[in-house]
């Protein structure tokens, strides 16, 4: 019995351990769960922030101006609702030459095909949704499987997904387009200097100071310059005979 009780209690023991390891698991991987970069929720917060910003100028730039001339500005416009036919369709057709039942019933026709346009693109779009969630899981998994770090960065849903991949292109566009600048600007520069250390030395060489070369001397004139050195020198040349 007691051999039984120290088995029950080490099995025990061994569960607890193995619980808390996993719940230790789990909850590092959570920790280390990163948040979005990019969602959609960008995007409809940006239209919730753009009708806040509307509805405040208008409330408080414009409500009280139409409050107080709206109804002068109707009672302008009454004489030129006056002036404008009651029914232009039927005008219209009088002139053109039409019937207004016809007209009428081509609008129908043109709305019914709006509608049943709709509901067809709406039931292609509930048919594709689970194939393309089906695809976003891959394309998750196998992201999240190549860098684990980064598990949680992108959403499981389609459209976060294709937000992601977009910012990811605009990114390395943006990177490429500024790489490119900066090199180009160093090369720029670096001809530059060059251009610039070629004209300064030419430059140098052109006003550098040049030493006087003598003028070789022509055969008479070496001649009578031997002459005048010997008289000088005392010595006086022998004829020839």
């Amino acid at each position: 019995l007691g051999h039984n009780h120290w088995l029950t209690s080490r099995s025990k023991s061994l569960r607890a351990m193995r619980a808390f390891l996993l719940l230790s698991v789990v909850v590092v991987a959570v920790a280390e769960e990163k948040k979005p970069i990019v969602t959609t929720d960008i995007i409809h917060g940006t239209g919730e922030l753009i009708y806040d910003l509307y509805d405040a100028v208008y409330s408080k730039f414009f409500a009280h101006h139409v409050t107080k001339h709206g109804d002068t500005v109707m009672k302008a416009l009454e004489p030129v609702k006056e002036k404008l036919p009651k029914d232009p369709i039927h005008e219209v057709c009088q002139k053109v030459g039409c019937k207004k039942q016809e007209v009428l019933k081509h609008m129908d026709t043109a709305m019914d095909l709006a509608s049943t346009a709709a509901t067809k693109i709406q039931a292609k779009v509930g048919e594709l949704h689970e194939p393309l969630t089906q695809g976003t899981h891959k394309v998750v998994d196998h992201f999240e499987t190549a860098m684990p770090t980064h598990r949680g960065l992108i959403p499981r849903t389609p459209g976060n997904l294709l937000l992601f991949c977009l910012w990811i292109v605009f990114v390395m566009y943006v990177s490429i387009k500024l790489t490119l600048f900066f090199v180009r600007l160093g090369l720029r520069i670096s001809i530059f200097s060059l251009k610039l250390a070629c004209c300064c030395g030419c430059f140098g060489l052109c006003f550098r100071s040049r030493k006087p070369v003598a003028e070789k001397p022509s055969n008479g004139k070496a001649a009578k310059s031997k002459a005048t050195n010997g008289k000088t020198n005392g010595v006086e040349p022998k004829k020839k005979k």
